[in-house]
Parts: C-alpha cells; structure tokens; sequence
C-alpha cells in the first residue's frame, strides 16, 4: 500500500482486506452485541457502553462520546488541509481525479514526504538491523532505570527463536521477559505485550512475552521500517510496565484501561529522537550513526497526515461506541459504519467492504477503543517532564518509575499522573503535537 503504483492493485488489496472474516463474523457480531448488551441489562444498565465505561477514567458513555467528539472537532483543520494536499498530489499522478480514496492514502503519504520533506522510508532501514535495535532498547531502558539485563539459556520456551532474558535492579531480580519476534505458520499476527505471570510483592516475580512480527534476517539482515522500530518501543513500553509493577501487594495490579496505553504511547518518543537514534541506530554495512538530518527530516515528515489519521482513529472510536451505546436487536453494522466514515473521514464508504468482522478491538476493547486516544492525551503531557529534564535523565525515569510504572494498581490513575506532573493533566501538550508544534 505504501510502495505500489498501480491503483488497481491497491484498491484490490484495500477491498480484500475489508472483506476479511466476512461473511461469518457478521453472525458471531451479532451475537457478541447481543449478549454483551443482555449482561448490561442484567446487571442494570441500559447498554453495554454504560457498564464498561463506568470504571475507567472517562466514568460515562457519554464523556466517551463528547471526548470523541472533542478530539474530531480539534483535527478537523489539520485533516482538511491534509486531505487537499493529498488530493493535490493525487492529481499529479492523475490530472482528473476527483478525489482521494482510502487506497491513496499511504501511498500518497510516501511521496509527499519524499518531495515535501526529502524523506524517503526507505533511506532509513538501513540503520534499523533488528538485532541493533534490541540492543538499543535494552541499553535505553538500562540506563534509564538503573537496570541490568541477563540472557537465560536454560528457560522452556514453545520456540526456538524465543530469547529470554532475566531483569535485575541493583542485583535484585525482579522479573524475567520472553521476546517472540519473528513471524511463522500458526502465529499470533499483530504485536503485543503478553501477561506470563503477574508479579506480587514477596510471592511472584512478574513475567512477560512481547510478541511480534518483524522481518527475519534470512540471507541478509533483518533491516526494520521505521515504523516498526517505533512499534517495537511502544510494546517495550507495556513490557517494561508490567515489570515494574510487578511487586505491588495484589497479584493484579491493573488500573483504568483509559490509562494502559499512556506509558506505551510515551516511550515511542525515544525512537524519533535523533540524539537518542544515535545510541543505537547504525548502517548495517558502514557501521555509521544515522545522520541527524535524516532523523530530523523523518520527525518533520511525520507531522503531515497526523489530524487525518487522528479523525480516522475517532472514525473507529466512534464505531467501537456506537455498536454498543444502544440496544443491537436488528442493527445493520455496515450502514453504521458507513455512516460513521462519512462523518469522522474524507473517504468515500467503499460497497462490499465489512471492516468490523476483522476489527478484533470490538472483542478485546468493546466499546472503549477512545482509550488509545485518551492515553495519548495523559502521555503527551507526562512527556513534557521527560523533554524539560532530558530523554535520558535518571532523576526524570525515577520518579516517573514511582509514580507511574510502581505504582500502578495502587491509586487511580488521574493520582499517578498528578503525582508525577505536579498538577493535574492538561490537552495542551497534545493540542500542540496536533498542530504540529
């Protein structure tokens, strides 16, 4: 989608992706609608919406939704001026067309960023050798938190490319992390942070699996897109979390979902900065630190697309809500979605597509998919501590580890964030990223 110039492939793919599980889950659907909305009832709430979003910090289906809202209205001027640059370089490549398709967009996107910011993803992957950038990770975290790491050889794993390594502080250890990160037959398809054991405090150490799905080094080397590296460092996030909450008093230790993303979100920081780049991003043949230049080129050109993806992310927030905000008995979810993309996108409803019987949020997050937005908010904000007292700064990482990553579990999430601000948290930090500022 990204590389391709032939509209009829993209557009093919882009219809064949949405048409993933369809027929069939349109039924399961259904069904989970239903008897989600059922259980609500039971338990006396008028919806599912209302019963799953009471606990979390947003505390009503309705905050959800005016949130949604907020954050739509915030990226429409950025989305339209990105929307007609798109459509402008759309037209380069086809003088009549009209209009900008959800098939254009990555593939317009690259080109725009190679001649509006002479970035070219491409130019990057060589100084992103997956091996590299593990080890960058670990050195990252290291010294961020005054930790050690050590390879086990002797753990059971189910696959001989598990790696495991032991997490010790001070000499202590204090819990032990698996990294499955290749693809095969059967697998897990996504990236995500796993829970082995959740640790309590004198019974358990935590233990946790970061699954994911980057390129194998077979016949060359496993060079990474940018983008994965700076997945890579968004689940290292949940991972490095899990340890650090692992010695609370209950074996649980969770917290507001609207909260689980943030420290997550916060951490694909470190991968954009060009001096933190530095540390460990090198050309797999020269062995040269990546040029400044070039990261700062690939930080400037992230700015463009950002509100048009942000309305897209409240296009499917507004899904996940409203297939749950409402009794589902005869509900048409195709006409629902359409009529969401209508309202939250630029892009034209595609006939014959069926996105949500592959949209797996709809399972695990139900109607609470805003929470990767509302994350994002509290984890602009708490990077603004990390930006004033340096990436890198051991004073900073320790009193976010006391404050955030330690104490999870213990306090509401709005007390950890004010704890660790100072003062309660505010949208400018996101409103700024937004702009691009």
């Amino acid at each position: 989608m990204d590389y391709s110039k032939s509209e009829p492939a993209r557009k093919a793919f882009f219809v064949l992706y949405r048409q993933r599980a369809y027929p069939k889950n349109i039924d399961v659907l259904g069904q989970l609608l239903q008897k989600r909305h059922e259980l609500a009832n039971v338990l006396g709430y008028p919806d599912w919406a209302a019963y799953i979003t009471e606990d979390k910090m947003v505390g009503t289906e309705q905050n959800a939704a005016d949130f949604i809202e907020k954050i739509a209205v915030a990226a429409q001027p950025g989305a339209k001026r990105d929307y007609e640059e798109l459509q402008a370089y759309k037209k380069k490549e086809d003088p009549k067309a009209e209009s900008v398709n959800g098939w254009d967009v990555a593939h317009l996107l690259r080109g725009a960023k190679i001649e509006k910011f002479g970035y070219d993803s491409q130019a990057i992957r060589p100084y992103f050798e997956y091996s590299r950038v593990l080890q960058g990770i670990l050195n990252i975290s290291s010294r961020m938190y005054g930790i050690t790491y050590k390879p086990v050889t002797s753990a059971q794993v189910w696959h001989p490319e598990v790696t495991v390594y032991d997490v010790f502080d001070k000499g202590k250890l204090i819990g032990r992390i698996y990294f499955d990160m290749f693809p095969r037959e059967n697998k897990y398809k996504h990236y995500a942070t796993f829970t082995l054991a959740t640790g309590k405090g004198g019974f358990r150490l935590p233990e946790y699996v970061l699954v994911c799905n980057f390129p194998k080094a077979t016949g060359g080397p496993g060079l990474m897109e940018r983008d994965d590296v700076i997945t890579f460092f968004h689940e290292y996030g949940h991972l490095i979390h899990g340890i650090m909450k692992g010695s609370t008093q209950w074996a649980q230790g969770d917290l507001e979902n609207d909260f689980i993303e943030a420290p997550s979100q916060m951490f694909e920081e470190w991968p954009q900065d060009p001096a933190i780049l530095q540390t460990f991003a090198r050309h797999y043949q020269t062995d040269q630190p990546i040029p400044v230049e070039l990261a700062e080129k690939a930080r400037a050109a992230d700015k463009f697309g950002r509100a048009l993806d942000v309305r897209t992310q409240m296009f499917y927030a507004a899904i996940s809500l409203d297939f749950y905000n409402r009794d589902p008995q005869g509900l048409d979810t195709d006409q629902l979605v359409s009529q969401l993309q209508a309202r939250y996108t630029p892009f034209q409803f595609v006939e014959g597509t069926h996105m949500q019987t592959a949209f797996g949020h709809l399972n695990g997050y139900s109607a609470i998919y805003y929470t990767y937005m509302w994350s994002l908010v509290i984890a602009k904000d708490m990077f603004t501590e990390f930006k004033k007292d340096g990436l890198l700064n051991p004073q900073a990482a320790a009193k976010y580890r006391n404050s955030i990553l330690g104490a999870s579990g213990t306090k509401p999430a709005t007390e950890m964030v004010r704890d660790f601000l100072g003062r309660p948290y505010s949208f400018q930090a996101y409103a700024d990223w937004l702009n691009g500022k």
